[in-house]
Order: C-alpha cells, then sequence, then structure tokens
C-alpha cells in the first residue's frame, strides 16, 4: 500500500511512520461535510476549504488556485492504517518539546478517548491539493484537522482510521 511520514510536534525529530492499510468504506460527500466538525466544533465546505488554504500558507508557501469543480472532483475515504513511532519516549519527547497547551490537550483527548469516540484524523493527498494549484507529489499525505487525537490515540495503544480526502480518480489505497 502507501506509506507516509508526519512529524507531530515543530522543532522535534518525532516522527510518525503511517501506512494505509486498506479503504474501508467511501463517504458520502454530502453526508461528510454535514457531519465532520473541524475542532469538534465547525463544519462544511467553508472551513473544510480554511484548513486546506492553510496547508498552502505554512507548508505549501503557495497561492491557492481555488477551483469551483473541486468538491465534485474529490472523494472522501475511510482508510484503515498502521502507525509507527520513531521513538520509545513518546511522553517525555511530548513534554519537553509540545507546547504546554498542546500537551494538555493530548492528555486530555487520551482519556476521552476511552470513552467516546471523537472522530477520526482528516488528511488530504498531494494529488486533490494538485487540482487546487499545488505543485507536489501526486502521493504525498497532509493531516488537515485532528492530529491531537492522533497522538492520544498512539498514547492508548489504539490505531484510528483516517479520513482521506483524494480525487475521485486513482485514488490511493
Amino acid at each position: 500500500m502507501h506509506n507516509f511520514r508526519q512529524k507531530i510536534i515543530p522543532n522535534s525529530s518525532i516522527k510518525l511512520e503511517i501506512e494505509i492499510l486498506s479503504i474501508i468504506e467511501n463517504i458520502d460527500l454530502n453526508r461528510f461535510l454535514k457531519t465532520y466538525k473541524i475542532s469538534n466544533l465547525w463544519n462544511g465546505k467553508f472551513f473544510i476549504k480554511r484548513i486546506i488554504k492553510k496547508i498552502f500558507k505554512y507548508q505549501l508557501s503557495s497561492n491557492i488556485k481555488w477551483n469551483n469543480n473541486f468538491w465534485d472532483l474529490i472523494t472522501v475515504n475511510l482508510v484503515s492504517i498502521d502507525i509507527k513511532v520513531n521513538t520509545n519516549n513518546l511522553i517525555t519527547q511530548l513534554e519537553n518539546y509540545a507546547n504546554k497547551k498542546r500537551y494538555d490537550d493530548i492528555k486530555k483527548y487520551k482519556k476521552l478517548l476511552l470513552k467516546k469516540d471523537m472522530g477520526n484524523p482528516l488528511y488530504i493527498t498531494g494529488k486533490a491539493l494538485n487540482l487546487i494549484g499545488a505543485k507536489i507529489k501526486n502521493d504525498d499525505i497532509y493531516i488537515l484537522d485532528g492530529s491531537r487525537r492522533l497522538v492520544a490515540n498512539i498514547l492508548n495503544h489504539s490505531k484510528p482510521n483516517i479520513l482521506l480526502i483524494d480525487t475521485k480518480e486513482n485514488s490511493i489505497g
């Protein structure tokens, strides 16, 4: 399948190696847009577009060229993954390198995840980003929402599924 790396804390050497195992389900786009909550607060096209713009601004350092047909060209899949962490002392690394609010949120989510489902982290492929002006590898993958929940799941020794925005043609998985 497909592997990618994700850095979970700026200025730290902690990296996740994430392997996409399989597509579990194709999610109806309208249902996704109505029900997926970003940071457990906002939902809808406007807010998802807003976090996609942040990828362009902070990670790609380029301008987005929004395609009004974007929503017709993408698919959202629930994907099973396997996660490996490149450190044995993740908690110590978090204590030393994560800012206090981030670390406190992760600890809070770790407890909450034992009681309830907090939703799946949301990712987007390079191919989907290329539809709106990026010039990156099609198989690059970027996290849009849910990195704290993902780390909290790792600390709970569980492997969550992720939601992956991809193009309708030749999707990863």
